[in-house]
């Protein structure tokens, strides 16, 4: 799967932001996803089939 986040923090208003900024990552899991992106606030966006087994 692939799960894309924006990279903000969650109490931010998406008026409020600068840029719009996004991050994806091929994981299993939503989990598995922010594990592969430490240190970053993620807001969850959306979750896609990659088309390949994992």
């Amino acid at each position: 799967m692939l799960f894309t986040f924006l990279i903000a923090y969650r109490d931010q208003k998406l008026a409020h932001l600068s840029r719009i900024r996004t991050i994806s990552a091929v994981a299993s899991s939503e989990a598995a996803a922010r594990a592969q992106l430490p240190g970053l606030p993620l807001v969850f966006v959306s979750r896609n089939a990659t088309g390949g087994a994992l």
